[in-house]
């Protein structure tokens, strides 16, 4: 006989977004809820624009703890605060909410997953050039590790230039590193771009065969690739960077990382990092045959 033992004393969590209902985030928060011996039900919250608000006052009203938050409300979710800590103000961007007794404080976790992309491979950032497509949420996580990370130079490539732009302006303002923009139209006229990363959405979902860069000719001189896309495993993108001879990361591995750094937030707690990379393996091979069914 299985037996549920939710009960009312179990602190409930959630994701926001749309959609949700493909999200890994619940599979990956209980089973780490369960590792660390807590009891915790995480659940998916699909939420249209513009009623942010209306969910993280309800999320209040209901006495649940905290949420991650995804595409595409991680800005707006920033004007439903009580409180945002300084790394997310400087990033400008919120994906971890945790409710205190004044209301919810918002917090960024994806750049500590982005940063454990290029720890684990000891990939320095210091001094190269970092090409970034994108300026959306997770684009801004990327851009501001680029500058904490005293890159060389950081290049933005986005289909709206005055987004890119935009973002150029944000690193500039916290960060005294080399910012410029760029289309992808001249993105093989980069010299020496030694590290990209790719925040778009080109190369899910019904577009898998999709890709930012049309000339893989631009990798030859790529050290590392990380794509933030997780589903497919291996996106165009990355087949491509590989074939001329960079390492390639999708995003898994940021996923589980921005994913446990919330966790330590909501418990107040330090993961034991042995422990945790054990439950990443595991949860890679269960997530990457589901993939293959």
């Amino acid at each position: 006989m299985c037996v549920d033992f939710a009960s009312g004393k179990t602190s409930v969590f959630g994701i926001i977004g749309n959609p949700v209902e493909k999200s890994f985030s619940p599979v990956l928060q209980n089973t780490i809820a369960k590792e660390f011996g807590k009891d915790v039900a995480y659940v998916p919250f699909k939420v249209e624009k513009g009623q942010v608000k209306t969910a993280v006052d309800g999320g209040r009203a209901l006495g649940i703890k905290g949420f991650n938050v995804t595409v595409p409300h991680k800005i707006e979710v920033m004007e439903a605060l009580c409180a945002i800590d300084p790394v997310a103000e400087r990033i400008g961007s919120v994906n971890t909410l945790k409710l205190t007794e004044n209301g919810y404080v918002g917090y960024n976790t994806d750049i500590i997953g982005l940063k454990k992309c290029f720890e684990e491979r000891n990939i320095s950032i210091e001094g190269k050039t970092v090409v970034l497509a994108g300026a959306g949420g997770a684009a801004n996580s990327a851009a501001m590790l680029a500058g904490e990370e005293r890159a060389g130079k950081l290049i933005i490539v986005n289909r709206t230039e005055e987004k890119a732009v935009k973002l150029a302006e944000r690193v500039r303002k916290y960060y005294p590193i080399e910012v410029e923009t760029a289309s992808y139209d001249s993105i093989t006229d980069i010299e020496n771009p030694e590290i990209f990363v790719q925040t778009t959405s080109v190369g899910m979902g019904n577009d898998i065969e999709g890709t930012p860069v049309k000339n893989a000719g631009f990798f030859d001189n790529v050290r590392i690739v990380v794509d933030i896309i997780y589903t497919p495993w291996e996106t165009r993108l990355m087949r491509d960077a590989a074939a001329h001879g960079a390492i390639t990361v999708n995003g898994f591995d940021m996923l589980f990382y921005q994913g446990l750094a919330s966790f330590e937030i909501w418990h107040d707690m330090k993961a034991d990092m042995k422990k945790a990379a054990e439950l990443k393996e595991r949860l890679t091979e269960f997530y990457r045959r589901g993939q293959q069914k």
